[in-house]
């Protein structure tokens, strides 16, 4: 039986980055991005239905993980990315507490998208879906790499907080 990972959380994150490390594809697209310039992101995740989740329902370590890094309906998370190598992918409370070369920002519902595989990153990008501030032409210059990181991201068994744990 395949298990599955709820999105958005500290759970997710850790199974990305292990598969990020795991695909030799994402290891060689991904050479020199981030060697002698910040390759980190902060992913920003916009417009997260909280109030139509139902929080008493949540495992305990869930619901505190939810209470500290959901603010407003928004989460963020610290992607460190260097030389084909995740080496770190975690929640964090306020992006101003990491220096990262890049943010991506989007809505929840097209977080989903993306992290399906119903989304293309780059498309994403270009139709304004998603907002990236940092240095669009080096994003470009590793476009496999960015394609690949959609690609790992859909192939998590990925379950969703706002239909796991929905409002009755």
């Amino acid at each position: 039986m395949v298990r599955m990972v709820l999105y958005p959380s500290r759970e997710w994150l850790e199974e990305y980055r292990r598969r990020l490390n795991q695909s030799r594809e994402y290891k060689e697209a991904g050479k020199g991005w981030g060697v002698g310039w910040n390759g980190d992101f902060i992913f920003q995740i916009d417009n997260i239905p909280i109030n139509s989740i139902s929080v008493e329902d949540l495992p305990a370590d869930l619901a505190k993980e939810l209470g500290e890094y959901v603010i407003d309906g928004t989460s963020y998370s610290y992607i460190q990315l260097e030389d084909g190598v995740c080496r770190g992918a975690c929640p964090i409370k306020n992006p101003k507490d990491v220096e990262a070369g890049f943010i991506m920002k989007g809505s929840y519902e097209n977080w989903k998208k993306l992290s399906t595989g119903e989304m293309e990153v780059m498309r994403g990008l270009l139709t304004r879906k998603f907002e990236l501030e940092g240095n669009m032409a080096r994003v470009m210059q590793y476009t496999r790499a960015a394609m690949l990181m959609t690609n790992i991201s859909s192939s998590i068994k990925t379950e969703f907080i706002d239909e796991v744990y929905a409002k009755k």
